[in-house]
């Protein structure tokens, strides 16, 4: 039982599992309490400097950290205690759920499948595939908060992963039908892909997104038929459209009938932006083959700038209807951005401050795909050679310019005044507020863990030769995207 942070008297608690060895000794019951997720709603600071200083007797911590320590790099790392934990999977569990999947959700925010996690995790026993799924990411966002050589050819996240892939072939080798944490844990491998690919800076080339797919099919057997089911099933979709959208190709066709078994969850604007990807998706596929034909006839040219021109204009129409509380607020001044923050990265004198970080990225997210299909019309007029076009011309490029400067007013938001590696739990990091309210601490939570994984996915639209931007703006998106890679302690992957 892991010990809650104040031992009964006469107790001196190593949490070890199931029960601490001193009452084993003592042969009483352990005064701990059984779900160590409880410990996710607590201080994780104080949890880890509290074990420190019990496990300093522990009789056991040689051997664990003389095998966990060939991994760890011995620096101040967050919410990661400088003596390592016996139980480290149990540990980095309690990490995982308190700093990325236990924060306060709003119900107008769709966070994908990672909102079904945590309810469909403690279902499951130890057979599932889902536990050492998500023991894998766990252990691989702390190892990497704990500067983690990802290098190495076996660390103790991969070990989880391989582990996970294994149990996941073997359910599908069963002749049992696909269940929630099935699927789930799909989705986490591919998680725990991207992390790895986040970290290290390579393309993420997961097998995963494709594998579920089929295991939607393969699960037609067991209709959707509970809320958390039609909420995973939705995750899924959001994470292959995101795929194909970044590797500029079609969905499959079977995504599309997807949303027909979801009836029983509200329609969220991120839902419903999800249903404009789709489209978006397969458009961007199609004219990408057909605009580096040079052959290519006007008629057909014709036709994709009309298309791109209605899905634009269908984007910003989607921005009408959102809850008026989405929309940011633009900051200046002193008293809502401080010094340090201007220093760390300030576009322009100004920034915007959003309701939660979550929605920020789903806005960034249309921007992103707003300056793309700009970029297509762009494309469609230099390719036209009959007519005037420069009214068109001017207005793209104003479009894409606005986009631009609206993604860039946010990176204060995300990152604060952060400019290195540091604890994800670091209370003294400032970002742009409102004038005379505190910084909300959701925002610093929330921030630390997901702000870089945000915006690498966004800034590198922006960096794209092909998007025209006003002079010093590119070098000045480049250096934010350094930044993020200081503070994530991004290290680019070294081919073998």
């Amino acid at each position: 039982m892991v010990h809650p942070g104040k031992p009964s008297r006469g107790c001196d608690c190593d949490e070890a599992v199931p029960s601490c060895s001193y009452c084993l000794k003592k042969r009483v019951k352990c005064p701990g309490y059984e779900s160590q997720f409880d410990v996710a709603w607590r201080d994780q600071n104080l949890v880890a400097e509290k074990s420190v200083r019990r496990r300093k007797n522990a009789t056991e911590k040689a051997d664990r950290e003389r095998i966990a320590g060939k991994q760890i790099v011995k620096l101040s790392s967050p919410s990661v205690a400088r003596v390592l934990p016996q139980d480290f999977e149990g540990y980095a569990l309690s990490f995982f759920f308190s700093s990325y999947i236990l924060l306060p959700r709003d119900p107008d925010v769709q966070r994908g499948f990672l909102e079904c996690l945590y309810p469909v995790w403690v279902q499951t026993d130890s057979t599932s595939p889902l536990r050492p799924a998500v023991a894998a990411v766990a252990l691989c966002l702390l190892e990497a908060w704990s500067l983690v050589n990802q290098d190495l050819p076996l660390t103790l996240s991969h070990s989880q992963y391989l582990k996970g892939v294994a149990a996941l072939r073997k359910c599908l080798q069963s002749t049992e039908d696909v269940g929630d944490d099935v699927l789930m844990a799909s989705l986490v491998l591919d998680m725990y892909e991207g992390v790895r690919s986040f970290s290290m800076a390579k393309p993420n080339n997961s097998p995963h997104v494709s594998g579920t797919s089929a295991l939607v099919e393969h699960r037609r057997r067991l209709p959707f038929a509970s809320e958390t089911s039609q909420r995973i099933l939705l995750g899924a979709r959001s994470q292959i459209v995101a795929r194909a959208l970044s590797n500029t190709e079609p969905v499959p066709l079977n995504v599309s009938t997807w949303a027909d078994m979801t009836q029983d969850v509200p329609k969220t604007p991120g839902f419903r932006l999800d249903d404009l990807n789709m489209e978006i998706a397969n458009f961007q596929a199609l004219a990408s083959r057909l605009i580096s034909d040079t052959a290519v006839q006007d008629l057909s040219v014709w036709g994709i700038l009309k298309q791109a021109t209605e899905l634009d204009q269908r984007l910003f129409a989607w921005t009408g209807t959102l809850p008026d509380d989405w929309a940011p607020t633009r900051v200046s001044g002193p008293e809502c951005i401080s010094q340090s923050v201007r220093e760390a990265g300030l576009y322009q004198d100004h920034c915007d401050v959003y309701k939660s970080i979550f929605i920020a990225n789903t806005l960034n997210s249309h921007c992103c795909l707003r300056i793309n299909l700009q970029l297509t019309i762009l494309a469609c007029l230099k390719h036209l050679s009959n007519g005037n076009f420069d009214t068109a011309l001017v207005t793209a490029l104003e479009i894409i310019q606005e986009l631009a400067d609206t993604v860039c007013a946010s990176i204060p938001y995300y990152l604060g005044d952060r400019i290195t590696i540091g604890r994800i739990d670091d209370k003294t990091v400032q970002y742009p507020h409102f004038g005379g309210l505190p910084v909300p601490e959701d925002h610093q939570a929330g921030a630390a863990a997901f702000g870089g994984w945000f915006l690498a996915t966004r800034l590198p639209v922006l960096l794209s030769p092909s998007v025209p931007l006003r002079v010093g703006q590119r070098q000045w998106i480049g250096g934010q995207m350094s930044r993020v890679r200081r503070i994530y302690y991004i290290r680019p992957h070294k081919a073998s």
